[in-house]
């Protein structure tokens, strides 16, 4: 991930890191739950600018397999968003 991210732009970076930080065990399920929403809100109309694709990719990926599988019990939800994660940077 290291060198594609390093060609990301900001936004579209910061919310790579903060899902890999949720995937990755480094912000509890609690956490990443009360930010989420409001960081897709701050963050993806400027990833739309930084690269329209990629942001759509993010929409296709993360954002639904956050909407369609947020009921299930955090770790189960973890696999699911790391899934997803690898789906968008793939």
């Amino acid at each position: 991930m290291g060198g594609r991210q390093a060609k990301l732009k900001k936004h579209t970076a910061f919310m790579v890191d903060f899902i890999s930080d949720f995937v990755n065990g480094e912000i509890d399920r609690f956490f990443f739950d009360l930010d989420y929403s409001g960081y897709v809100i701050e963050h993806y109309p400027h990833m739309e600018y930084e690269n329209e694709g990629f942001a759509q990719k993010f929409a296709d990926t993360i954002n639904t397999t956050y909407n369609l599988y947020s009921d299930l019990p955090d770790e189960e939800f973890r696999v699911k968003m790391s899934e997803a994660l690898n789906d968008w940077l793939n």
